[in-house]
């Protein structure tokens, strides 16, 4: 290993002149007395040895904990700030109008309380006087952040009360990629990393619709589920149904990675409508010894994955593989979850019309959207008060997005890992399922109802014309 020996010496150099600074006076007192002091120089000398080991002791103390020349420049920074923000908070919030008016008394702001610091942010808590919301304090977030000189400013609440995260860095904003795992924990499949700079996973289980616009980084998500959980896709404790009316052109590629797989209309309206009949024969041999499923070989865990869902619940041609499609979809969103089958579904347009059963989705994931309005169809009303929007995300950072938890607390901001085609092609050579069973479209007999209601109509047509 080569070492950077002029790096080295400046570091030394700058520890013992950074040490110098933060006991100057002191050195200068011992230097007084080593000089004027001369019957007790032998003493001064051993002190002066004394002080000697401690200062070689501590530096290489602090060079092995590989701290930075900065970190007491930091801190002294950090303390800083934080006093001119305590100072500077009330007139801040009188400001931006973050008040209530006291019966009989004078306007009363939200304090500032206390504050811990992480890697990327200040956290303060912030106690907010009687009659105000959270909300109220989210609105003027941005104002807040643009006030204090931070990139971020999201309300939020803690143990102690309501939060503020003020982030100064942003751990989201150059793209990334995500190691893949040996094992698998279905409770937390990682998927990318919060805001906070932590790893995101998602939890197998609750239905996840992901909304975005064209090229809001859907892909990254799909992909990063399938390879997250690829070891169990292995084993065969999970099976990935798969559908792609886009030519198969996301899917394709990992084919191998996919139980079942289909690309048009036909064979996507089968496989939902067998997943049906397989999640309640499942619910018929559970019924009455759990209620819940837990995977196994024998019995995986089933995730129904759906890329441009619209494409089949909306913009069908035929209308009754529509309907028959939105019916199945509807029944797995509803009963899926207790026995092990997981709707995981992608769209662009988040609207009622295109996707009847969005309501039955428990999580939701927002990515780049449209409007406000997008935003509070896809993660629901008052997220957008608490710091949620989507249709603020720049087109630069694909994957970026905020995601509700099924249980309905605060959003979190996160963004997916990228994952590349070589990624896909080594997982799906390394990570195949162990069965991929077709999708096959019986030929009916009798021709659908769609067919019959048209030849009724041509047959009468026809007769009209005889006569």
């Amino acid at each position: 290993m080569s070492v950077d020996l002029g790096g080295e010496l400046r570091w030394w150099g700058l520890a013992a002149s950074d040490t110098w600074a933060r006991h100057r006076v002191l050195a200068i007192l011992f230097l007084i007395a080593l000089v004027t002091l001369g019957w007790l120089q032998p003493v001064a000398i051993a002190l002066g040895v004394v002080a000697l080991v401690w200062l070689i002791t501590g530096l290489v103390r602090r060079y092995r904990r590989g701290l930075t020349l900065d970190d007491h420049a930091l801190q002294r920074r950090r303390d800083t700030y934080v006093n001119w923000l305590a100072g500077a908070w009330p007139e801040l919030m009188f400001r931006l109008g973050c008040s209530v008016q006291m019966t009989n008394g004078p306007r009363v702001a939200p304090s500032f309380v206390g504050y811990s610091w992480d890697r990327h942010s200040l956290w303060m808590t912030v106690s907010l006087p009687l009659g105000m919301t959270r909300e109220q304090l989210s609105i003027k977030a941005d104002a807040i952040a643009e006030s204090i000189g931070a990139r971020r400013v999201t309300i939020g609440t803690s143990e102690e009360g309501v939060s503020a995260r003020v982030a100064f860095t942003d751990p989201l904003e150059e793209p990334f990629t995500i190691e893949p795992a040996d094992v698998v924990d279905l409770r937390a499949v990682p998927l990318g990393l919060t805001e906070a700079g932590a790893l995101w996973t998602m939890r197998l289980g609750p239905q996840t619709l992901v909304a975005g616009s064209s090229g809001s980084g859907k892909a990254s998500l799909v992909w990063g589920l399938i390879l997250g959980l690829a070891p169990a896709i292995k084993t065969g404790l999970v099976q990935v149904h798969g559908i792609d009316l886009k030519s198969a052109m996301e899917l394709g590629m990992g084919t191998e990675l996919l139980t079942r797989f289909a690309h048009t209309p036909e064979t996507a309206v089968q496989l939902l409508e067998e997943a049906v009949v397989a999640m309640q024969a499942r619910a018929l041999v559970l019924s009455g010894s759990t209620r819940q499923h837990v995977a196994s070989i024998e019995s995986p865990h089933v995730v129904v994955l759906i890329d441009e869902m619209a494409a089949l619940t909306a913009y069908q041609a035929d209308r009754d593989l529509m309907r028959r499609a939105n019916n199945a979809i509807a029944l797995l969103c509803s009963q899926g979850r207790a026995v092990g089958y997981t709707v995981f579904a992608c769209l662009q347009d988040p609207r009622k019309e295109t996707l009847p059963a969005r309501g039955l989705f428990t999580q939701t994931i927002g990515l780049r959207l449209r409007d406000a309005m997008e935003t509070s169809m896809v993660l629901g009303e008052g997220m957008r008060e608490k710091g949620a929007l989507c249709h603020h995300i720049p087109p630069t950072m694909p994957g970026v997005g905020f995601v509700v938890p099924d249980d309905g607390s605060d959003p979190i901001r996160v963004r997916a890992a990228v994952v590349t085609d070589e990624m896909i092609r080594d997982a799906a050579h390394d990570s195949a399922a162990p069965v991929q069973i077709p999708v096959v479209v019986p030929q009916l007999a009798e021709a659908s109802p769609a067919s019959a209601t048209r030849s009724r109509r041509t047959r009468r047509a026809t007769k009209g014309e005889e006569e």
